[in-house]
């Protein structure tokens, strides 16, 4: 008769070799985006907005001799990252995505083969603004992977913005050879 005591220590034994198998399995690597965009102007309160989620595709860009690039876009609330997918799969522009600054701000960056940042935009319901890259890093040497970070900042009389964000993620495949229109 198997007492209960005994059903009890089989039961520890198989959870400890389950735990362990657990953790020697390889976890796949987690998404995350985060960042902060803060702006001020002289006399008035400033406006901030904390990123939270993150999406980022590899395509060929049309403006640039069909050079491989990164793009990677930050949200405040979260996106709907298998719809992004679908449309730019079908329209093969960026624009189709529809990200609409007055439901979330959102950050975008491209970033080069090289991993060089080569330009970001920030568009929100108050204030839009794009330039040239700043300072980063990117990892995009992974066929399947980009993680980094990004900042940028100005300071005049009236008014400044400081931008710092952080990536990592996998990259959505929107098809093989893909030619896509990059807002700029």
């Amino acid at each position: 008769m198997k007492t209960f005591l005994c059903r009890t220590r089989k039961f520890g034994l198989f959870f400890a070799v389950a735990l362990l198998v657990l953790q020697a399995a390889p976890a796949a690597a987690a998404d995350s985006g985060s960042g902060a965009y803060v702006h001020t102007t002289k006399g008035e309160k400033p406006f901030s907005v904390t990123f939270k989620d993150v999406y980022a595709f590899r395509v060929e860009d049309t403006d640039k001799n069909k050079t491989q690039v990164t793009v990677v876009i930050l949200s405040e609330s979260l996106m709907d990252k298998n719809a992004m997918t679908a449309t730019l799969k079908k329209e093969r522009d960026e624009m189709a995505l529809n990200m609409d600054p007055d439901r979330a701000a959102y950050a975008r960056i491209i970033i080069n083969q090289k991993g060089e940042i080569g330009a970001y935009k920030f568009y929100s319901r108050r204030i839009t603004e794009s330039g040239p890259g700043g300072e980063g890093n990117a990892k995009v040497n992974t066929a399947k992977r980009v993680e980094g970070s990004y900042s940028s900042s100005y300071s005049g009389n009236n008014w400044g913005y400081k931008l710092d964000l952080r990536f990592a993620t996998d990259l959505a495949d929107v098809g093989p050879g893909a030619l896509v229109k990059i807002a700029r």
